[in-house]
């Protein structure tokens, strides 16, 4: 053995009880306050998932108007095309019989 095992065997054994005992009083006291943080980390990650929850369910309504807008906006800028395509076609029918563009017109 060195010398720092024969000094660490005797400062260990010299101890008296008391001393073990505040040994082990401070070393709960560390457990307690580490187990303490770890809860609360815990916690506040499921008060977080909880929270973004609620919220999601809160800007729902917005989400649902903003989605219900742009499908109204896109159904009205194809229901332009299609116009513009009817008028097309239509124009094109009119051409390709000779007598009745000049009837129509």
């Amino acid at each position: 053995m060195n010398s720092w095992q024969k000094r660490r065997i005797v400062c260990l054994t010299m101890m008296s009880v008391e001393d073990v005992e505040d040994v082990y009083i401070i070393g709960f006291l560390i457990k307690g306050f580490l187990l303490f943080g770890v809860c609360g980390y815990l916690a506040y990650r499921e008060i977080g998932k909880t929270l973004a929850a609620v919220l999601a369910i809160v800007r729902l309504p917005g989400l649902c108007e903003g989605i219900c807008r742009a499908i109204n906006t896109q159904t009205e800028m194809l229901r332009e095309q299609n116009h513009k395509l009817d008028v097309i076609l239509q124009d094109r029918r009119l051409a390709a019989v000779p007598g009745l563009r000049g009837e129509m017109e």
